[in-house]
């Protein structure tokens, strides 16, 4: 049988969930940039994705995150060593105990149309996200009362509870769109913003030829770029129909970087070519396997735990990721050490015993053609993840000894992420890309009542309702980890999801043209943060 590859060294992560009283950040490498006279250098990136939604505020994809990430700022943003550091905001604390958040806005970010970003287009876009439950964030903004804005530069966000991660998770992830643009459109999600882009990020969006490129171009008003500004004028996204074809590029002068990573059956190929360099980045999220319970056999626990046994993680590791992963057994990675609960013992490798579970339940092989009756399912996965495509025909093939009938359909990437999100599958076999603190991750995937959420499990469950309200409100240290621990136990007991593993994260560039990349961890990330891009130089220079 085929397996995987990789192995997963990950970035050491603590996470600061107890609420800070006043907690200034750590300040960023560059200084307010002036126009630049750089000369025109063009940086061009793989994708195997098209850009299937321009709006930020509702945006899933990951090519999608990679040029608006560097189009639109976010209060936070998230260095090489996984801290939180400024990006718009300059710091924040928390007053009334713990019930309102104030951040501090720096005031020289600059839309690319010349108005400055202001408190305004900050709450603006909260109450949008929050208006039409957009995407992820909005779970984040649940507890958020009201939103004031004092003056330009302070933004209060006044919650209903207390709840420990808020402002560095809404820093992290919330967009902040322009309002005297998007207010123009009306319905904000309905708005397409598919032409005539303003930002205030490092690059601005210039043109889009689905299929072929995506061209950026700096901006010069960028405060992060180094002095001077930024030594790159344009990046250019290409795009590629596969993984094979884009590192084809890679080694031919095509494109100077993989916006994706490499697979591991292609990393000792590019370490005997002189011109390539690997960067190694931390992984804050982990391959896995989700199941629907909207689904009439996968609402049965028995049928989810027999799922998990027919999941051999441990040569997944060996053959599929050439041992360069680390392995899952609860739904909180290890990178998150504190959170992660050691004592739960992973479902044992027994498709014997799946299918022994399985008759328990109620299923029988009437005709003894070795299936059990009625029992098909279909797993669906992202095509342009090597990786995960060879662990859905590896569990496929483990599933089928246990009498399970499963059907692999790895498709493209937007098609998969609109599937998921709908609820239209059986199985997903996917990657989480960034989770940046367990509290956040549990509300998001299994809070049945958090609207915009990626509760992809489709799950409605008023004890784990009660065990994540519960803990989402605890300032307590030490109470907080028990409380996530035992949440972990719970999920994991429930078989909602079969963990596969942290994997190591390598991604290969040119180093003969360009240095003085700024990776962030996370595959969603990467090198490709607006911020990394407006630090990169010629190698020359």
């Amino acid at each position: 049988m085929n397996r995987r590859k990789r192995f997963a060294a990950v970035v050491a992560l603590v996470v600061a969930a107890a609420m800070p009283a006043a907690c200034a950040l750590n300040e960023g490498n560059g200084e307010p940039g002036a126009p630049s006279g750089a000369a025109a250098t063009t940086l061009r990136i793989g994708t195997t994705t098209d850009v299937a939604n321009f709006n930020p505020l509702q945006s899933l994809s990951k090519t999608d995150n990679w040029i608006l990430n560097a189009m639109y700022p976010h209060l936070l943003r998230i260095d090489g060593n996984a801290q939180k550091v400024p990006e718009l905001a300059t710091k924040y604390e928390y007053r009334d105990g713990g019930k309102k958040a104030v951040f501090t806005l720096r005031d020289d970010f600059v839309w690319s149309d010349g108005k400055p970003v202001t408190s305004a287009d900050v709450k603006y876009s909260a109450e949008m996200i929050m208006k039409h439950q957009l995407g992820n964030v909005a779970a984040k903004l649940t507890w958020v009362d009201g939103i004031e804005t004092p003056d330009d530069t302070t933004v209060e966000f006044d919650l209903s509870r207390v709840y420990t991660p808020f402002a560095e998770g809404v820093g992290f992830w919330m967009p902040v769109v322009p309002k005297h643009v998007f207010e123009q459109a009306g319905d904000v999600s309905e708005f397409a913003n598919d032409s005539n882009w303003v930002g205030a990020g490092a690059y601005i969006l210039k043109t889009a030829t689905p299929g072929q490129r995506y061209v950026m171009k700096r901006n010069d008003k960028y405060p992060y770029a180094p002095q001077g500004g930024a030594k790159v004028e344009t990046v250019e996204y290409r795009v590629y129909p596969d993984v094979n074809t884009m590192q084809l590029a890679l080694r031919n002068g095509d494109i100077d970087l993989m916006g994706t990573p490499v697979p591991a059956s292609a990393v000792a190929s590019f370490q005997n070519d002189d011109k390539i360099k690997l960067q190694e980045v931390g992984s804050l999220g982990f391959a896995h396997i989700t199941y629907n319970v909207g689904n009439e056999h996968l609402a049965k626990q028995k049928v989810r735990q027999a799922l998990s046994m027919v999941v051999d993680t441990q040569s997944i590791i060996k053959t599929v990721l050439q041992g360069e992963a680390q392995p899952m057994t609860g739904p909180i990675s290890p990178t998150f050490a504190e959170y992660d609960n050691t004592g739960l013992k992973p479902y044992p490798f027994d498709p014997t015993g799946a299918r022994k579970l399985l008759e328990e339940a109620g299923y029988s092989d009437g005709n003894g053609d070795g299936k059990l009756d009625d029992l098909k399912l279909e797993m669906v996965c992202d095509q342009s993840n090597p990786n995960l495509t060879r662990v859905a025909q590896v569990v496929r093939e483990d599933a089928a000894e246990a009498g399970i009938e499963l059907t692999a359909s790895c498709v493209e990437r937007n098609t998969f992420l609109s599937r998921t999100k709908s609820g239209d599958y059986d199985i997903d076999v996917s990657q989480w890309a960034v989770f940046d603190n367990p509290m956040d991750q549990l509300r998001s995937t299994y809070l049945s009542s958090n609207p915009g959420g990626i509760n992809y499990n489709l799950v409605k469950d008023d004890k784990l309702d009660e065990l994540i309200n519960d803990a989402a409100g605890t300032g307590d240290r030490a109470q907080l980890v028990t409380k996530v621990k035992e949440i972990d136990a719970y999920v994991h007991d429930q078989a909602l999801l079969t963990p596969l593993y942290v994997e190591k994260i390598r991604f290969a560039y040119d180093a003969s043209k360009f240095t003085g990349f700024q990776p962030s961890p996370s595959d969603l990330l990467g090198m490709v943060t607006g911020f990394s891009l407006s630090q990169v130089k010629p190698a020359d220079g």
